[in-house]
């Protein structure tokens, strides 16, 4: 993995840091992941893990999504050539996923929950991913197959503490 120069990910040596790339705040499974992780941000930090996300959105738009599910104050990277994504080799998905009936079938029942709205074509074929970083290592990370995968956020950062090299949960 090379970051890209500047980054502030490369400040990251202290504790291990749950780095989390979204979609698009338009994007029902990135607002719902942002609410999963406010659900979940005590037993992070009670872990050892601080959370970071990178999105490639603006600064404002993301601030007022991350106050909206109380995650005020959360660092966050606005990444809009997703130069992040590259160096965490998060790919594109293929026009199928998109188009699959599992993705849409769980889509719309979290958008009953968390709603939707406009995405650029460039960010509705992003995969979003998980990283536990520290150092510049991965100490864990999960690839998402498909925009619908809801990753175990506790799990995947007690896992990378304890030395267990997972790949995906």
């Amino acid at each position: 993995m090379i970051l890209p120069a500047g980054s502030p990910l490369h400040a990251l040596t202290d504790r291990p840091a749950l780095v989390v790339f979204l979609r698009s705040f338009g994007c029902t499974f990135s607002r719902e992941a942002i609410g999963d992780l406010a659900a979940a941000r005590a037993e992070i930090e009670a872990a050892g893990a601080s959370i970071v996300f990178v999105h490639g959105g603006t600064r404002e738009a993301a601030e007022a999504w991350f106050a909206k599910y109380g995650m005020s104050g959360v660092p966050h990277i606005s990444d809009p050539s997703l130069e992040h994504y590259a160096a965490f080799g998060l790919r594109r998905t293929g026009v199928v996923s998109l188009i699959d009936p599992r993705v849409w079938v769980r889509g719309a029942g979290c958008a009953r929950s968390h709603g939707f709205g406009p995405q650029s074509a460039a960010m509705m074929r992003q995969l979003p991913g998980v990283f536990l970083v520290q150092g510049g290592g991965v100490l864990a990370s999960y690839r998402h197959d498909t925009p619908a995968d809801r990753p175990d956020y506790v799990r995947l950062v007690r896992n990378g503490i304890a030395g267990v090299t997972i790949s995906s949960i």
